[in-house]
């Protein structure tokens, strides 16, 4: 028996097993990708906030009631 006969008597298990594993490996990649761009873009719109409020001349402690006002009560 050589290796193409084996290959394609045993397809249907081997690419079972390599969706099974790969695409849950893939799911899980993509979703930790996902989750730290989104913590990225709030982190950039935070800073972009901050920078707005500074060039208009807030005080620190008024940008800190600003972002406290603004936050998930779930994140804390």
């Amino acid at each position: 028996m050589s290796i193409q006969d084996a290959v394609a008597r045993d397809l249907v298990p081997i690419l079972f097993v390599t969706f099974t594993f790969g695409g849950g490996a893939l799911f899980l990649v993509a979703s930790v990708v996902a989750e730290n761009l989104r913590k990225y873009r709030v982190a950039e719109r935070q800073t972009a906030l901050k920078q707005a409020m500074v060039d208009r001349g807030f005080r620190a402690d008024e940008i800190v009631r600003v972002l406290k006002a603004g936050a998930d009560p779930d994140a804390a």
